[in-house]
């Protein structure tokens, strides 16, 4: 028989699980490798579950959908240089696929290197356009500290991709 918790998370499941989708998708860019993401997202939403409800469901899912999402990009990442038979055997992808690639990785990177909040208020002002009001009482933070990480935040990461785009920028 199942009990009000497991009603409670299936509740969430139902609830969230296209705002979980969207948030790995826009940071991992692959339908498969989001729902790879979501699936491990709602499993650990399901073992939370067991010891307790957290009191914002919305913002645990978000940071651990961040979080997953990081650690599947660092998988990612080619630890050793492919070998020349593999570099003769696949086709090359479309240049604009390589450079969409190479910016979610330079955006990961920048993701990487911020606070866990800072990150969670950077996802929910630009990929989920919530107010600093919404965002503050979903993390259960004032909003002048969430207006101060979400400041700090984009600093660090616009500083992160401005080596990428400053020299084009220079050309024009």
């Amino acid at each position: 028989m199942p009990t009000s918790s497991s009603n409670e998370a299936v509740g969430v499941f139902e609830r969230y699980r296209r705002d979980v989708y969207g948030w790995a998708y826009r940071l991992l860019g692959r339908h498969h490798d989001a729902q790879d993401a979501t699936q491990d997202v709602f499993l650990r939403w399901l073992s939370q579950s067991r010891r307790g409800l957290p009191d914002n469901p919305r913002g645990w899912l978000r940071r651990v959908t961040i979080n997953r999402a990081i650690d599947l990009l660092r998988s990612r990442r080619p630890t050793e240089p492919a070998s020349r038979a593999e570099l003769l055997c696949e086709p090359a992808p479309p240049l604009d696929e390589v450079e969409r690639e190479e910016l979610r990785g330079e955006v990961v990177v920048a993701l990487e290197q911020l606070t866990e909040s800072q990150r969670g208020v950077l996802i929910a002002k630009v990929y989920d356009g919530l107010s600093f009001a919404r965002i503050a009482a979903e993390m259960s933070l004032a909003v002048p500290t969430v207006k101060t990480h979400y400041l700090r935040a984009l600093s660090a990461v616009r500083n992160r991709l401005v080596r990428r785009w400053a020299p084009a920028r220079s050309q024009s």
